[in-house]
């Protein structure tokens, strides 16, 4: 196990791969102490609604207690990694998330191609009580869909969803993203981002979504060439285009934010650690390309001009040995932000005014 070490509070983390070796934090950074995976939102009644095992947790008081709902009412749905949730203007709470209670994934090794039986769906519930109850999920996306890590509303009222699958001729992933305008009842498909590549982290995948000032949006994509790959669309996430090499980053991906300052935040992993300019790279059946993992070091960055210049990376956790990745960012209050990571469960607070530099 890991441990993270803060002015003296050390607090027990599940990490992948598992390392006895400390957490540092930031000087500014400090555990939370709200026990919950992620991701969270605060429902039209003022209430914080948070997700962790399988469940809907409710609090009345900021995050210091928690009432437990359940969530699904049959086995043959469950939650494990990856989600996204939002509280719309309306007051529904959408919740995406893929199905771990029923999977099958095989990777044939000859082939460096996935099985056709490989098969992981996408779903959709809501809830229009503020979390209390859930409708019946909805499947928006067969294949192997295994990630959907971001979710958004537009100016215009319009929910984008982001959403991967698998091309089992070619042997990788492709990115799309799924929009609905009559508040997540039904869903209406994309074009597919491909970059090529082979293997079964290989292609793009992993993305996450932020609506721009002047209403493109942008989708900021993990891949394994050492950059997020950087799409746009100019009529609400219906169609992508201008495909290509962005921001820096490791084969991880990254969490934009607009918080209420109106800042973009950018929390992930940097390509290399701070101070380094080399890394362990992966290869063979997982990339045809050798990728840089670095996962033992959490950044965040910021930019006041949406994305067109960034304030230099923050590192804001670190664990050697550990996997700090998968970052689900909330801002509780106006500049106060938790952040929880579903690799190591990483559970952490800072305020932006601290970080921004």
């Amino acid at each position: 196990m890991c441990m993270i070490k803060h002015d003296q509070i050390r607090l027990d983390f599940k990490l992948a791969p598992v390392t006895e070796e400390p957490v540092f934090l930031h000087e500014k950074v400090t555990p939370s102490n709200h026990g919950l995976a992620g991701p969270f939102v605060r429902n039209r009644q003022g209430e914080l609604v948070g997700f962790d095992s399988n469940q809907i947790h409710i609090s009345q008081d900021e995050g210091k207690t928690w009432q437990a709902w359940p969530l699904f009412g049959s086995e043959d749905f469950s939650i494990d990694d990856s989600r996204s949730m939002i509280c719309l203007e309306s007051g529904v709470i959408v919740l995406s998330f893929v199905n771990t209670g029923r999977r099958y994934f095989n990777w044939h090794r000859k082939t460096n191609k996935p099985t056709k039986n490989s098969w992981l769906y996408h779903w959709i519930t809501r809830s229009l009580d503020g979390g209390r109850t859930w409708e019946e999920p909805i499947r928006i996306q067969a294949g192997y869909a295994a990630a959907t890590t971001s979710i958004i509303q537009l100016e215009g009222g319009e929910v984008v969803v982001s959403a991967q699958n698998l091309d089992y001729e070619n042997g990788r992933h492709y990115a799309l993203s799924f929009s609905s305008e009559d508040d997540g009842k039904t869903w209406q498909a994309s074009n597919r981002l491909d970059i090529g590549g082979q293997g079964h982290h290989g292609g793009c995948y992993e993305g996450t979504l932020i609506e721009l000032k002047d209403e493109r949006l942008w989708y900021c994509i993990r891949t394994n060439r050492d950059w997020f790959w950087h799409a746009y669309s100019n009529d609400k996430g219906l169609s992508w285009t201008s495909v290509e090499p962005g921001l820096p980053a490791s084969s991880s991906p990254g969490m934009l934010t607009r918080l209420a300052s109106g800042r973009l935040m950018l929390s992930y992993n940097q390509l290399y650690k701070e101070n380094e300019t080399t890394a362990v790279r992966r290869a063979g059946l997982c990339s045809e390309v050798a990728a840089s993992w670095q996962r033992e070091e959490l950044s965040v960055r910021f930019s006041d001009d949406d994305g067109d210049s960034w304030s230099n990376p923050v590192v804001i956790a670190s664990c050697q040995g550990a996997w700090l990745a998968y970052p689900m960012v909330f801002e509780v209050t106006p500049g106060e932000i938790w952040l929880t990571t579903m690799q190591s469960e990483l559970k952490i607070r800072f305020l932006e005014r601290d970080l921004v530099g």
